[in-house]
């Protein structure tokens, strides 16, 4: 890879003594996955399979799901494996690393969500610019509070250009809408390979964290940083 590229690395210990490694790369510019095996994709990839029904992309143009290509290898790993089943895991990027010992689908819903958003899916590419600054394993406030100020960013840069900004959150909203008909149709892809729940609860987990990010946006239930905030700002 390219020393310019961005890596992500997760390193899996087994307390057999097994070890497996997932490293994710990415182009620094547009945070593109950079694809890392060349095998043919399976048929369960294949774009028409299941489809989400919310896809925009054209067949004859995209043969493939984007998004079931690029986790493959991820599939197939955990396929076979239990959601519950701990293991210790390393997570290194370019600034830091991070050590814990967690379940796997806490380790799958962790890569599931750099993989998915940086595959090439126009309803995830949304959340994209948060991989960047990717924070393994964060709890639902760290995940609402990084959504928003990334989606805030996004309008401030809207606001600059010209362009009408959401200040108020809504299309955030519509994005969440979209995402969780994506998850939703990924897991219904995942029942055609009758994986263990290793893989679908992983997903479970990332829909829940969008579940739990809407409904705090649509409630308007952001209180606790209201008060931090206008304690300096205000």
């Amino acid at each position: 890879m390219s020393e310019d590229s961005i890596g992500i690395t997760y390193s899996l210990t087994f307390d057999d003594g097994r070890t497996k490694e997932f490293a994710v790369y990415m182009d620094p510019d547009t945070l593109d996955l950079i694809p890392s095996r060349d095998a043919a994709p399976p048929d369960w990839a294949e774009l028409e399979f299941r489809k989400c029904p919310n896809c925009p992309l054209d067949t004859e143009v995209h043969r493939f799901c984007p998004v079931a290509v690029n986790m493959e290898e991820l599939i197939e790993f955990l396929k076979d494996l239990m959601s519950h089943d701990e293991v210790e895991v390393t997570v290194t990027t370019r600034e830091r690393r991070y050590m814990r010992r967690t379940s796997l689908q806490s380790v799958g819903s962790s890569l599931m969500g750099i993989i998915m958003v940086t595959s090439g899916c126009p309803v995830l590419n949304k959340l994209r610019p948060m991989v960047e600054t990717h924070l393994p394993f964060s709890t639902w406030e760290e995940t609402v509070y990084r959504v928003v100020s990334m989606y805030l960013f996004g309008q401030f840069f809207k606001h600059k250009n010209g362009v009408p900004a959401d200040w108020d959150l809504n299309g955030l909203v519509e994005i969440f809408d979209g995402i969780e008909t994506v998850n939703q149709s990924f897991c219904r892809r995942l029942d055609y390979i009758r994986t263990q729940d290793a893989c679908v609860n992983a997903v479970n987990i990332l829909s829940a964290m969008g579940s739990m990010t809407k409904m705090v946006v649509t409630d308007k239930d952001l209180s606790h940083w209201e008060n931090i905030f206008m304690e300096h700002f205000g």
